[in-house]
């Protein structure tokens, strides 16, 4: 056999083995889904206060998620002067529904309970997508799914 039978022997056998491989699909796009994402507005509180409060308020209501961040904060205070506040900002995606509407509005109250000041809340539907927010995740999620789902 000379080199050149050789040379198309070869091609020929990895061509063969490739065709036995198998065919990844392309990745889908995750779902684009209509949410909320609403930012809560806190006073900065002592920091083991706060993780306390994320632990037993926050997170048992929305278990799938949150951000917070610490930020500084400006109003105009009694004085009709500018006034610096130390304060942290958590973010939700969430859907539009009631039992998110009650969480959100219970976590402000409890906020003002335990420590005295009001919470300023500011949502907008955004589009929002995960690769992780799999259909039978999000149905049986009510921080995730639609109105239609979730009538406590």
């Amino acid at each position: 056999m000379n080199l050149r039978s050789l040379l198309c022997a070869a091609m020929v056998g990895a061509s063969a083995s490739l065709m036995l491989l198998p065919v990844k699909a392309a990745d889908e796009a995750p779902a684009v889904r209509q949410m909320l994402r609403t930012e809560l507005y806190f006073t900065a509180i002592d920091a083991a206060q706060w993780d306390t409060f994320l632990a037993e308020v926050v997170t048992p209501r929305f278990p799938d998620g949150l951000t917070w961040y610490d930020v500084h904060g400006q109003w105009r205070g009694p004085s009709g002067k500018p006034e610096k506040l130390p304060s942290r900002l958590l973010i939700v995606l969430h859907a539009d529904n009631r039992n998110n509407e009650r969480a959100l509005v219970e976590v402000g109250a409890l906020f003002k309970q335990r420590f005295g000041y009001s919470v300023l809340r500011a949502s907008a539907k955004v589009e929002a997508s995960d690769p992780d927010w799999t259909t039978d995740r999000v149905n049986r999620n009510p921080q995730l799914t639609p109105q239609s789902r979730f009538r406590p």
